[in-house]
């Protein structure tokens, strides 16, 4: 192995950690990672420490010495949840003694992305989005997280999901269109790549929710302890709990009856699917389809970017 897939020269633990990234996640996420460690080696070694025996005081030093080095605080955060997740796996595989991120305080990193109320900018970033896939705790968690990034679809339509409208080989999914127009029964594909397409295979083909009480009843592919359909509320309370154990979920608001209104949802997916494929260039009439929209006006209220986003676009199309 070569370049960022050259693990032989990290601790036994490490190299095991890097190989399920680099079978499990993309390979944005392989890099990052391998970077960050990699930059994060030489601090320790600077300071005469071992990787694997860092403390809270160590880590705080290496985010204060990159702050006054000039790095953005959005950059400093991402190699901090990259490095968190490194210890959190080792902490469960009991490769170190506790996890030294468990009491590093990050609200003093400023430029943390805000979600503005009154533009609704609502999308993640695929930093974020990987960092939420490090936080699910089981497949189940993951697969929910993925099909939403995937497939843009609302959360009552994931819940209505079956295991026959979903083709593995072609890689799409049927979906009943849960906004219908004048009682008719619209139905549209959506299609996904091989991040969904492999937790997909694992938790039908795998056995994982053959676990589940009412698998051998039941036609849906989510479901509960309690039921052969994962009801919409608690799709909803899943993306939540996750969202809890990182450092990105945030209440924005209160609304009118007094209920936190929180920054990371399911609908919160859905604008992300819209944002991130007109940013990579595709038209919004075939979003507007991918999506289940009647109107386009509809999908356009989904396309609110951040200004960051938008000084870069000038950039690029800039004669």
């Amino acid at each position: 192995m070569t370049g960022h897939d050259d693990f032989e020269n990290w601790p036994t633990p490490i190299q095991r950690h890097l190989i399920r990234i680099k079978a499990r996640k993309s390979s944005h996420t392989l890099k990052n990672r391998v970077v960050t460690l990699q930059q994060w080696r030489e601090y320790c070694e600077e300071t005469g420490y071992d990787v694997l025996e860092a403390d809270t005081d160590l880590i705080d030093g290496w985010l204060d010495e990159m702050r006054i080095e000039g790095y953005a605080d959005k950059s400093i955060l991402n190699k901090a949840y990259d490095l968190s997740a490194v210890y959190r796996y080792l902490n469960d595989r009991d490769a170190v003694e506790r996890n030294p991120f468990d009491h590093v305080e990050l609200n003093w990193l400023s430029n943390k992305p805000k979600l503005d109320t009154h533009s609704e900018i609502r999308y993640l970033d695929i930093d974020e989005y990987e960092t939420l896939i490090d936080a699910c705790r089981d497949l189940r968690d993951e697969l929910i997280l993925r099909l939403l990034w995937a497939t843009g679809v609302r959360v009552s339509e994931a819940s209505d999901i079956r295991i026959d409208d979903i083709d593995l080989e072609e890689r799409q999914i049927e979906v009943r269109t849960s906004k219908q127009q004048r009682g008719e029964n619209k139905s549209r594909t959506v299609y996904y790549r091989y991040d969904l397409a492999r937790v997909l295979r694992e938790w039908l083909k795998g056995g994982r929710r053959n676990k589940y009480l009412y698998a051998g009843e039941s036609d849906y592919l989510l479901l509960t302890k309690q039921s052969p359909r994962m009801p919409v509320r608690r799709l909803g309370e899943i993306v939540r709990e996750v969202a809890a154990r990182t450092d990105l979920q945030e209440v924005v608001y209160t609304d009118v009856e007094g209920n936190p209104r929180n920054r990371i949802t399911p609908h919160t997916f859905r604008h992300s699917y819209a944002v991130h494929r007109t940013k990579n260039g595709m038209p919004i009439v075939y979003l507007q389809d991918l999506l289940g929209h009647s109107e386009i006006d509809v999908t356009r209220k989904y396309l609110k970017f951040r200004s960051d986003d938008i000084r870069e676009a000038e950039k690029k199309y800039a004669p």
